[in-house]
């Protein structure tokens, strides 16, 4: 027993003279977005991949040809208000109704001031004058 004591306290003796080498601690990161490896970008977009916790569902042709009309029909009344508000023939206020929302407009000082209602809550818009 006592030769294992001084076994080990010789091998201590021998690491402790050994020379120690050290370096600083350096930290960077790894995500390409926060100044990473770009290498890196094709890991972390799969990983993002594999997480997602829905499944985008298909539309039939019918849901999508109704989804377009809408957004179409819309953009075309979005245009006639532009052009009710801000054409050639343009009044300086004025109010109608698109659907259950209620448009009104006023010009204030050659600004516009729009207001939007639909019911639930209102929307001011104020164009500045050009």
């Amino acid at each position: 027993m006592r030769f294992m004591t001084i076994a080990a306290i010789a091998a201590t003796a021998v690491f402790a003279a050994l020379p120690v080498h050290s370096s600083d601690q350096t930290f960077s990161f790894n995500h390409p977005s926060f100044g990473g490896s770009g290498l890196n970008s094709a890991y972390y977009l799969s990983l993002l991949e594999s997480q997602k916790q829905f499944e985008e569902e298909e539309k039939t042709s019918l849901e999508q040809f109704s989804e377009d009309l809408e957004r179409r029909i819309l953009s075309t009344l979005a245009s006639d208000v532009v052009e009710q508000i801000f054409g050639e023939d343009a009044s300086a206020d004025g109010s109608f109704t698109v659907g259950g929302l209620d448009v009104t407009y006023e010009t204030v000082g050659g600004d516009v001031h729009i207001t939007l209602t639909d019911g639930i809550g209102t929307t001011e818009i104020i164009v500045p004058e050009l």
